[in-house]
Order: C-alpha cells, then sequence, then structure tokens
C-alpha cells in the first residue's frame, strides 16, 4: 500500500543502521504486548459473549466475520482485533468475532468488546456534526490546514498525515474528513468553541455519544471515559484532540452506536442479542438534515476519499477511517508504538441495512485504518453481498 494512510501520525522513518536495534526491540515489546493483552481480554473458547441458540447472531455471518478477522490480524502482525455488524434499524447484532494473539502467535478467540482506547479519527465524524448543529459551520466551507503542521503552542505540533509532501491547504469540510485532516477538523472546532469549550462536551452528551453505557451479554462494559473543561487536568486547547478521538476512551460497540444512529437517519437504537427487544436511547440525535448531510459525507470518504479500499463495485458504502497511537512500550531509551485502526460505516449508503466496525491493534508502522481496518470492512461486505444477504 503507497496511499496517504500509512503514516497517518507523521512518526519519522528511523535511520536505516538502526533497523536491527528496532526489529530486536520489537520483538521484546511484542512477547511483554502479549502478555499484557491477557489483562483486556478475557479469553474463552468461543468468541461470542453468548450463545447463538435463540439469539440475533447469524452463525453463517459470524463464521465468516470471525475467519476474515483472523486472516486480517494475521496479515498485519496484528496484536488483537474485533469485528461486530449490527441491524440499522433493529441494533440486532448479527455477529461479533474477537481475536487476540497468543504466546505461540496464533490469534485465539477471545472477548475483548467492552475494552476501550482512543478510536482516533472516527470522532472526526462526530466532531463534523456537532459543527453541523451548531449553525455556524457548513460541509463547503473551507479551512486553511496548511502545509500540513500547526505549531499549536511553544510544546505541541499538530500534523496532517501527508505533512512530508506539504499538506493540503486549503479545503472544505467535508473533504476533511474524507481525507481525514487533523488540522482540519480541529480548527474548525476550535473556531465553534474557543472560550466555551464545554459547550462541545454539553453537545457529544445530548448527542448520547458513547452510550450504551451497558448492554446484556457483554461482561464490563462501561461509560465512556473522557477529559473535559470540568477536569482538573483540562489544559488549555486540549480540544484540539479531543475532537480527533483524543482523550476520550471508549469501546467500538459504543462508536458503532453512534454511526449505526447516522445511518437510522438520527434514531439510536441499544445494540442488542435479543431478537424483537429494540430500545430507542436517542429518538433523534441530531437534526434531520444535517444527518442526510453526514450520511453523503461518509459515503464520499469511501468513493472519493481515504476510506476506499472499504468500498465495493457492487453497493455503495459509506463510513470513516480512523488511525491513532494508542500505547508506547520502552526497551531502554527507545520506544516502539501500538496503534489501533479502523473503519467503522454502513452499507448499502443510499439505503443503509447493516452497520459495521473493524477494529485492531498492531505494534509499529505501517498503520493504516483504511487499508487494514478497511479492507477487512470490504472482504466482509462482498461476502455479505455474495451470499445474498443484501438481496433479502
Amino acid at each position: 500500500m503507497n496511499n496517504d494512510e500509512l503514516q497517518v501520525l507523521g512518526t519519522e522513518n528511523r535511520k536505516s543502521n538502526n533497523w536491527k536495534w528496532i526489529v530486536a526491540i520489537a520483538c521484546v515489546v511484542l512477547t511483554i504486548v502479549c502478555y499484557l493483552i491477557y489483562n483486556r481480554c478475557s479469553s474463552t473458547g468461543n468468541t461470542l459473549p453468548m450463545s447463538q441458540e435463540g439469539s440475533t447472531i447469524s452463525p453463517a455471518l459470524q463464521h465468516a466475520a470471525d475467519s476474515l478477522l483472523n486472516d486480517k490480524l494475521t496479515e498485519i502482525n496484528g496484536l488483537q482485533g474485533q469485528v461486530i455488524i449490527m441491524n440499522v434499524q433493529t441494533g440486532e447484532i448479527l455477529a461479533m468475532a474477537g481475536r487476540e494473539r497468543n504466546f505461540e502467535g496464533k490469534f485465539q478467540p477471545c472477548q475483548n468488546f467492552a475494552y476501550q482506547q482512543e478510536l482516533g479519527a472516527l470522532t472526526m465524524t462526530v466532531s463534523l456534526l456537532v459543527g453541523l448543529e451548531s449553525g455556524k459551520a457548513h460541509l463547503s466551507d473551507v479551512v486553511d490546514t496548511g502545509n500540513g503542521v500547526w505549531q499549536i503552542d511553544d510544546d505541541r505540533i499538530m500534523k496532517d498525515h501527508n505533512w512530508r509532501r506539504g499538506g493540503y491547504g486549503g479545503v472544505t469540510l467535508d473533504r476533511a474528513l474524507g481525507v481525514s485532516s487533523n488540522i482540519g477538523i480541529s480548527k474548525t472546532i476550535w473556531s465553534l468553541f474557543k472560550g466555551h469549550e464545554q459547550d462541545y462536551f454539553n453537545k457529544l452528551d445530548s448527542m448520547s455519544f458513547g452510550q450504551p453505557n451497558s448492554i446484556e451479554g457483554i461482561k464490563g462494559l462501561r461509560p465512556s471515559v473522557y477529559s473535559s473543561p470540568k477536569d482538573s487536568d483540562w489544559v488549555n486547547k486540549d480540544i484540539l484532540w479531543s475532537a480527533i478521538g483524543y482523550n476520550r476512551k471508549i469501546a467500538p460497540i459504543q462508536m458503532l452506536t453512534f454511526y449505526n444512529a447516522i445511518a437510522n437517519n438520527g434514531k439510536m437504537v441499544k445494540p442488542t442479542f435479543v431478537p424483537g427487544t429494540a430500545e430507542v436511547v436517542n429518538e433523534q440525535i441530531a437534526k434531520k438534515e444535517n444527518i442526510a448531510l453526514m450520511q453523503q459525507t461518509l459515503e464520499h470518504v469511501v468513493s472519493q476519499g481515504l476510506g476506499h479500499k472499504a468500498g465495493s463495485a457492487k453497493i455503495l458504502v459509506a463510513g470513516k477511517t480512523g488511525t491513532s497511537q494508542v500505547n508506547e512500550y520502552y526497551e531502554g531509551d527507545n520506544a516502539v508504538s501500538e496503534y489501533q485502526v479502523a473503519f467503522c460505516g454502513f452499507f448499502p449508503a443510499n439505503k443503509p441495512k447493516y452497520s459495521m466496525i473493524v477494529s485492531l491493534n498492531k505494534i509499529g508502522l505501517p498503520a493504516s485504518g483504511g487499508g487494514m481496518a478497511g479492507d477487512a470492512f470490504h472482504n466482509i461486505v462482498e461476502w455479505m453481498i455474495d451470499n445474498g444477504m443484501l438481496n433479502k
């Protein structure tokens, strides 16, 4: 892959004469991380938190999702990952697969569905919807991302993934989401909420972002944890990082619930394993006209932006890429980073029936939400098409 997603966080390339040290350190770190993953995931012989019998789970789709997840983790030399697929209107969970690396390097089933981490650029969608809801931002607005490097203050710099190639310059907000511009989204939120940052977080709460706090059948799920101006450790301009998915830990099922609400024309339903028990969390998370705009923009992410690998030649797909650095491990003075890569979306984009999230963790670069998680998303969509699930 040679697209713009591969080094989203702008990590510098190491000098070639250090590569042997890096490989050795990575091997040590990988062993440590495998041990730490056992504290994240509750391993069992079954990837599901409950029996398929009498539940919403589709056995064939569950098997396919689990197999394709295992294939992708093996391909990228991952640490852990999960796939969740839902019915847009009812919230019924049709497949939920989780895998983690064991000490033999194989990927065993696990129940990591309550594990929360920073899901990065997936949050840009939420922030852009907040901007539209303010009435002061429009998708056609142009934001200046400059050369891809933004000096926030004396010791903090924000970069776009293509900063080495000179950045994007002026882009519309629609395009800023499509190319996952950290600067474009953060500058927009800063211009709207500077001096009253708490209003941004209040709007997130009113839209039920981070819900639900619990789901029957998913052990350990808890409220999303985040920092806001109400907290004593809040630092001026932290909202710039909150707008692009940092300073908030959230489980993939909680993020998927929000994207599912966008697909469902603004109605948020609670994910469930029990057939016929649809529960509404929020009747309308945002104005219908703004939801429609976000549906369109998320389709552009796939058809025109960095999410193209998640797309299909057979149906329209909408969604968003996400890449974030979630941990850093040290061996002496040397550090190796852990990344989370994800794709969250829905399909068919013009008449949403299913929503899905693919979330993967791996050590080191390349780390690409679109190229890795998006490709797995694509493979599952194609399986669903080939097996008649989009014809019903």
